[in-house]
């Protein structure tokens, strides 16, 4: 048979792989795979699992949120080992998962793991660390590692983001210098990302014809600070819309330098980041292969 590592988070979303795990082990097993299961325990426990135990399987499945297969596939890289990866999305938001069309049915999404296509996935290098999707900094992304994972199973992830913000006195700008291969920018943002998904903390929603997870460059975007209610009222209403104008920058590029004004936290992946000055994003292209849905003829 061939060996499948599996890569489980117990607690992420609402521990919905519970009650579906023997399940998923079955789907495996049907499909001439092994499975190997190891349990995460901590915060970067995926990392050390997938790194150390990665050698001679021909598959790895992570199930768990979107910082469980940040760790995994970080621990991929680091091995050198290069066979694909597969993801079942248990996580409150799964941008990602969103964006490659995986189910949320994790029966379903272990049969697309063992029967599916497989594709090229950029990734990015965050100051030397590895992300899958995205790094933001700003608004919506602090409620991201800030809040406990009992209170994401029980409010799920737009309503605790919009708690954070829905203050505007609350709010707060970054003063950014910004310099690709394309352009210049500087100004005082409320949010921004760098990202490889159509979706952005189950917020914010970028067209999918403009993104293309394979192309080498990634998404920047950058919001403006408002300074008053019809400002707030106007950026809402273009983010909810998906119809951004004039105070949300969006271009594309394959290498980022920024440059803040004090040490900025930052998210990767929903999970936190500890804050420096300055940042280099780079595109890694094609560095991943994944598993997605098959296409229907």
């Amino acid at each position: 048979m061939k060996k499948l590592l599996f890569i489980l988070n117990p607690t992420a979303g609402k521990k919905k792989i519970a009650g579906v795990l023997s399940d998923v082990l079955r789907i495996f097993c049907a499909h001439g795979y092994a499975p190997t299961v190891l349990v995460t325990e901590r915060s970067g426990h995926a990392v050390e699992l997938c790194r150390d135990n990665v050698k001679d399987h021909e598959l790895v499945v992570c199930a768990g949120g979107d910082g469980t297969l940040n760790e995994t596939v970080n621990g991929l890289l680091i091995s050198g080992v290069n066979v694909p990866v597969a993801y079942l999305p248990c996580g409150t938001t799964n941008d990602l998962a969103n964006t490659l069309g995986l189910s949320t049915d994790l029966r379903k999404a272990a049969k697309d793991a063992v029967e599916g296509d497989e594709i090229n996935l950029d990734i990015g290098s965050f100051n030397g660390r590895d992300f899958v999707y995205t790094a933001s900094f700003g608004a919506f992304t602090k409620a991201s590692y800030g809040t406990p994972q009992s209170v994401k199973n029980a409010l799920g992830h737009l309503a605790y983001v919009l708690e954070g913000v829905k203050q505007l006195g609350s709010l707060k700008s970054t003063h950014v210098k910004v310099v690709t291969e394309k352009e210049e920018l500087e100004g005082d943002y409320l949010f921004g990302s760098v990202s490889n998904t159509t979706s952005l903390g189950g917020i914010i929603t970028i067209d999918k014809e403009r993104v293309r997870l394979d192309d080498g460059e990634f998404e920047l975007m950058l919001v403006d600070m408002p300074h008053n209610v019809l400002d707030f009222s106007k950026l809402l209403t273009q983010i909810s819309g998906a119809r951004f104008g004039d105070m949300i920058h969006l271009s594309s590029a394959a290498s980022i330098s920024m440059e803040m004004v004090e040490d900025t936290d930052w998210t990767l992946d929903g999970e936190l980041e500890k804050g420096e000055k300055v940042f280099q994003i780079q595109n890694l292209h094609n560095a991943v292969r994944i598993r997605v849905p098959s296409k229907q003829v």
